[in-house]
């Protein structure tokens, strides 16, 4: 590691040193000098990405404990572990709540949910953006078209104005946005618990 190292990457493997403490010292050395030649020569952009693939350096240690066997030291787990948010059930209520906590509070069931998703550090954060925006990116789309087609009419043969026959399909009708928005929570509630699968901790 030189001066040019990028200081993401100088922080991520210092975290990584702390959180394979107990970890038997040669499949700690192998799984420290892979992460770092993987990391070897990327700037700090491509390197903060390839970090975020890579996920936290509790969970490759706390993988690598239980692949062989290891113990930590009792003063190292508190300090490694993974901590209650990444926990499987804190993960689950986050997951449940942004599925179906609209239907239970209106609105605020959804929020809670997107908020401790957010507190969570199970999930990557492009899974949180993708997750934050995909509700209301689909409501403002709808919106929008709603008011194209509102606004566009034809002139019937008695040169009055009728209105757009697609302003009544179901795609930018309001009354398809109530069913459509709470079926998208609940698919992106399970795509989150799908795409957590093996992140958790008991």
């Amino acid at each position: 590691m030189t001066e040019q190292t990028p200081q993401v990457v100088r922080s991520y493997l210092a975290q990584l040193d702390t959180s394979l403490a107990g970890v038997p010292r040669d499949v700690a050395r192998d799984i420290r000098s892979g992460i770092a030649e993987e990391l070897m020569g990327l700037d700090a952009v491509t390197a903060s990405a390839r970090i975020e693939e890579l996920g936290d350096p509790a969970f490759i240690a706390a993988e690598a404990r239980a692949a062989g066997g290891a113990q930590a030291a009792p003063a190292i787990v508190d300090t490694a572990r993974p901590s209650l948010t990444s926990s499987r059930g804190f993960v689950i209520t986050a997951a449940l709540l942004i599925a179906i906590g609209g239907f239970i509070v209106p609105l605020v069931g959804w929020v809670v949910g997107i908020v401790l998703m957010w507190m969570s550090e199970a999930w990557r954060r492009w899974e949180k953006w993708v997750a934050t925006l995909a509700v209301p990116s689909i409501l403002g789309v709808s919106f929008l078209l709603s008011l194209i087609f509102g606004f566009t009419g034809s002139e019937s043969a008695d040169g009055s104005e009728t209105l757009n026959p697609l302003v009544s399909t179901p795609l930018v009708s309001w009354h398809s946005m109530v069913l459509v928005l709470p079926l998208a929570s609940v698919v992106i509630g399970i795509w989150l618990l799908w795409r957590v699968k093996g992140r958790t901790t008991a």
